[in-house]
């Protein structure tokens, strides 16, 4: 994770019932039902989060393993997808 980015992580839950949380460090910032409409969320927040900060924004996902996938990395209000080189795994 580069440190001149600002980052939105989604931590894996076990529940079926949800919730889902969208964290920016140790703040919550949306609980949701299902882990797509978590990162639904998150890409919506991060362009205006990248926009107000000046800075790229990285979202996060955890696996049911603990392993954490940089799903999306937004520039300038642009979502773009994983890495192209594949997913990048990260234990966290």
């Amino acid at each position: 994770m580069a440190s001149s980015s600002a980052q939105l992580f989604i931590p894996y839950n076990e529940s079926t019932q949800g919730p889902w949380i969208v964290r920016r460090a140790s703040l919550p910032l949306g609980r949701y039902a299902s882990q797509a409409a978590a990162i639904a969320a998150a890409e919506g927040m991060a362009p205006d989060l990248s926009d107000h900060l000046g800075r790229p924004v990285e979202i996060h996902v955890q696996h049911a393993d603990g392993t954490w996938e940089e799903h999306t990395f937004v520039v300038a209000g642009l979502v773009a997808g994983a890495p192209a080189n594949g997913v990048h795994h990260r234990h966290l």
